[in-house]
């Protein structure tokens, strides 16, 4: 067991605060500061208590933008979806992978970055730059390294060369192709918008949409506001008032895009206006100011929005 983990911060001029990387020994830390090219007078040491186990691989850094445009660190997290509940709409939410090289590091971002400027073209999402001069390099950089954090360049990276263990391979696919057909189907993830009732939810709760997969449950529902409560102590949620406003994942932000949508027409220049991106943002997201917070003990967090009398509820498994 691990009693704490050592965070190197940097410090830039303007006193805001950047979590750059978590260390189980201080000898990895400077040498990851000395990697990095940073002076001590640059940076500044932190510790993020445990136990944490020996296998841990990554932790979650919260930064929230305070007096004007100056970042403030909030804290280290075991989850994402732990950080994303500290953090307002006006910060993000740092991956830092326990020990990585600042070699490393640099790779990873570059593919993350590589995999977003194809998929701005293809999802017609905002360039870079534009979020760049809109959020800050730092913000911009470290949300599109956490989003694609898990398994997203798995699909991009280079294909090999062909040659006689294709065909291997290709005879081995076609004897296994029954049985992946059958696990694909039993263990892939189900979604559906605007269902009546499913029954995984009591009855009291209606006009469901969701997607359940393995690692991501995230749901809405409506629902009256005591039947909530009920609904969430039976999960052994403890529920509290919302007092600061609390950002959870929609369905919208998981299931396939229908065809329809993807034809659109090209805006000029391949980017779209803030306006249209910040649509984008309110149908994968939901910020609730006013209404209750429950939490479970499996890093599982559901909102009550007491305008729209409707639950939003949210569970990263094993991010």
């Amino acid at each position: 067991m691990l009693p704490y983990l050592h965070i190197l911060i940097r410090v830039e001029d303007d006193g805001s605060l950047h979590a750059m990387g978590a260390f189980t020994s201080k000898e990895k830390l400077s040498t990851y500061q000395k990697e990095t090219g940073l002076e001590d007078n640059q940076v500044r040491l932190d510790f993020y208590n445990g136990p944490f186990d020996e296998d841990i691989e990554v932790i979650y850094a919260g930064h929230r933008r305070w007096n004007m445009d100056r970042f403030q660190l909030g804290g280290y997290f075991k989850s994402e979806g732990e950080a994303w509940n500290w953090v307002t709409q006006e910060g993000y939410v740092s991956v830092l992978r326990i020990d990585v090289t600042y070699e490393e590091e640099k790779r990873f971002e570059k593919e993350a970055l590589e995999l977003y400027a194809k998929l701005q073209k293809r999802w017609r999402l905002v360039s870079y730059q534009s979020l760049v001069a809109s959020e800050g390099a730092d913000k911009a950089r470290a949300n599109i390294t956490l989003r694609f954090y898990e398994d997203a360049l798995e699909s991009f990276k280079p294909k090999t060369r062909r040659d006689v263990r294709a065909l291997y391979a290709f005879i081995v696919l076609v004897l296994l192709l029954p049985i992946a057909i059958y696990f694909y189907a039993s263990s892939g993830p189900d979604y559906g918008e605007n269902v009546a009732r499913v029954s995984w939810l009591p009855n009291y709760a209606s006009n469901v949409s969701f997607y359940r997969s393995n690692q991501v449950r995230v749901y809405e529902f409506d629902i009256k506001a005591e039947d909530f409560k009920t609904w969430a102590g039976q999960n052994g949620m403890d529920v509290q008032r919302v007092t600061t406003p609390e950002i959870l994942s929609r369905y919208k932000a998981y299931i396939p895009t229908p065809e329809a949508e993807s034809s659109e027409p090209a805006v000029p220049q391949g980017q779209v206006s803030m306006e249209q991106f910040q649509d984008w943002q309110d149908q994968i997201s939901i910020t609730v100011n006013s209404g209750m917070i429950a939490r479970g003990k499996q890093d599982d967090v559901a909102v009550y929005d007491l305008k729209t009398q409707k639950a939003y509820y949210e569970q990263l498994i094993n991010f």
